[in-house]
């Protein structure tokens, strides 16, 4: 997967083999994100996100294993199907409204079926604001998990084990 490199220069030498003193919950974070890099067989480096200081290191370790599981999904969907992403679904008015909107699925399947890839949490909220613009719509979720969707859509849980689910509904959808 693309991404930084971290290049840590100190008095003209560079540094390698950075050790950082982790917490409990940030090394359970670290652990999860290795296992979804070789469950998707997507390497990463965690070093830049383990850079970070205090919170914000947590922070960046979840959106490490998302980009991870969004590329993952990306990459299922794209030997079948044309697909973007972050395709804005409609213009925010936030100038206007002062309230931001969700507007930027993470994958837009064959133009009209937006796909959410979410690890962890997921916003229905967010879910919801894309169900106005596109009917019919998929969350997939990382591992087993209950999930909310509006009417029309699907969640799809365990998608690492078994993506023929997806694969077969989004099939039916646009070929219906």
């Amino acid at each position: 997967m693309e991404g930084q490199h971290l290049l840590i220069k100190y008095m003209g030498r560079e540094l390698n083999d950075l050790k950082f003193h982790l917490t409990i919950k940030e090394r359970a974070l670290l652990e999860k994100v290795k296992m979804i890099s070789r469950s998707t067989g997507i390497e990463v480096d965690p070093t830049p996100a383990l850079a970070y200081p205090g919170k914000s290191r947590t922070l960046m370790l979840n959106k490490l294993m998302g980009q991870i599981f969004e590329e993952f999904v990306y990459r299922i969907l794209a030997n079948k199907f044309q697909v973007q992403r972050q395709v804005k679904a409609f213009e925010s008015l936030y100038n206007f409204t002062h309230r931001r909107y969700h507007n930027t699925p993470d994958i837009l399947v064959e133009g009209r079926i937006p796909v959410e890839a979410k690890v962890s949490f997921y916003n229905y909220e967010q879910i919801s604001e894309y169900s106005k613009k596109y009917r019919v719509g998929a969350v997939v979720l990382a591992y087993s998990s209950n999930c909310y969707v509006p009417s029309g859509w699907r969640y799809f849980t365990n998608f690492l084990a078994d993506q023929r689910r997806l694969l077969n509904w989004l099939d039916s959808v646009l070929h219906a």
